[in-house]
């Protein structure tokens, strides 16, 4: 008599380590997470294995996809498909990335430094891993030390926010973010800010105290409690609210203006740190390994094509929601220190490095590139090795901006004739 297999643990505990009490239909601990629960499928015996391969050759290699799993919750939010979106593949595939474990560390679709966490790889959540929420503390001063330095970075800001209501985005508001609606509570904000750097001197007075007005209403608003995509961009977009009307106040010149800005600072800090929490405790209800095909079929082409697309939006909206984070920080940070001459380090969050990610215009770009090179997920104000292991090409212009910050102009110059003259390390 031949031995009875036994039951190995689900397919969500497995990836997640934790136990399995190994039930049937579902275990335990997916019943209270509300998600699929998966067995692995039992080793084929020696005849089945002999029977497959003698199967007709046209049916080697399929993949079923009917069981891929439902689509993330992404009806509130819905930005519109790119339309000029080209499914046109070398070879007639489409790519994919190759489901790996968590231990490995060679895989390119996810690349860290030395020196940072060894982030899981599995695909569609390289930016939604435990270790991507960890806040650093840095260990040396910022290489920007006089005010006219500090003073550069607040300038950038504003070009920011000027690209933002002329050209409807900036380096940490996604153009796609909000292209299928403007929450009303930052309608006002971008009418504002589009007054006031179109505005004469004349009329900066009224516009300012418009501004004061506008903010003092959306403090009123309650704090959303959807904890889905919904609410994390109803988070995102008071904090997009409250700072541009906070940011013009502060900086303006206008003494009066510039102390009710502050009374708003908490406030501001508050929001950020819901909107903050609310996306490290998200998670989708299915994981996108189990969405993407193992190989390409022609059946597989729209579930392929919605899984990626999905991880592409949510991408938009986590990377969206740190590099807002680190703005909105590093301005009040610097605010205070030229007011006050220091400021607490609250920690400093990761944002994705890779040049070309933030600008990626369809699915196809977005998911192409960041299976082609790692997408460089690293802390925000700690440089680590990015300047020795990379040259100044690959990198994000917010990245370098936030490096320059961080090491000063010196040191970046040097950096950029290093990969000039050398093609980096």
């Amino acid at each position: 008599m031949s031995a009875i297999p036994r039951q190995k643990a689900c397919i969500a505990c497995a990836e997640s380590k934790r136990k399995c009490d190994k039930k049937i239909p579902e275990c335990q601990r997916c019943v209270d997470r509300d998600v699929d629960c998966v067995y692995p499928q039992p080793k084929r015996r020696r005849r089945d294995r002999i029977a497959r391969e003698h199967q007709p050759s046209d049916l080697q290699g399929y993949t079923d996809v009917n069981n891929l799993g439902a689509s993330l919750d992404f009806q509130e939010w819905d930005p519109i498909l790119p339309s000029d979106l080209d499914l046109t593949f070398a070879n007639e595939t489409v790519p994919y990335i190759q489901p790996v474990s968590i231990s490995a560390v060679d895989q390119p679709f996810l690349e860290t430094l030395p020196g940072t966490s060894n982030i899981s790889r599995t695909p569609g959540l390289w930016f939604l891993q435990d270790d991507t929420w960890v806040k650093q503390h840095r260990a040396q001063e910022s290489g920007c030390t006089t005010f006219a330095q500090l003073e550069s970075f607040i300038r950038e800001v504003e070009g920011m926010l000027r690209s933002w209501v002329k050209d409807g985005r900036n380096c940490f508001i996604h153009g796609r973010l909000y292209e299928k609606g403007m929450p009303a509570c930052l309608q006002g904000a971008f009418t504002t800010l589009a007054a006031y750097f179109s505005g004469t001197p004349a009329v900066t007075e009224t516009i300012l105290q418009i501004s004061e007005d506008s903010s003092g209403s959306v403090l009123q608003d309650d704090a959303p409690s959807d904890p889905g995509p919904r609410g994390l961009l109803s988070h995102l977009s008071r904090v997009h609210s409250l700072f541009s009307y906070t940011f013009i106040r502060l900086f303006d010149g206008s003494v009066r203006h510039r102390a009710s800005a502050e009374r708003q600072i908490p406030t501001l800090r508050q929001w950020v740190v819901q909107m903050w929490k609310t996306a490290k405790e998200y998670q989708p209800r299915n994981s996108f390994a189990n969405r993407i095909p193992q190989r390409w079929a022609p059946q597989a082409v729209d579930e392929e094509y919605d899984a990626c697309s999905e991880m592409w939006r949510l991408w938009i909206l986590i990377e969206s929601v740190r590099r807002t984070h680190i703005v909105v920080d590093t301005v009040l940070n610097i605010y205070q220190i030229m007011t006050k001459g220091w400021a607490d380090c609250t920690g400093t969050v990761m944002v994705t490095a890779r040049r070309g990610l933030w600008e990626a215009k369809s699915t196809v770009k977005w998911f192409d590139l960041s299976c082609d090179k790692g997408p460089l997920l690293v802390p925000s104000l700690q440089p680590g090795s990015l300047l020795s292991e990379y040259r100044v090409d690959e990198v994000d212009d917010f990245v370098k901006l936030l490096l320059s910050f961080v090491v000063g102009t010196d040191k970046m110059q040097w950096w950029i004739r290093r990969s000039t003259t050398t093609g980096g390390g």
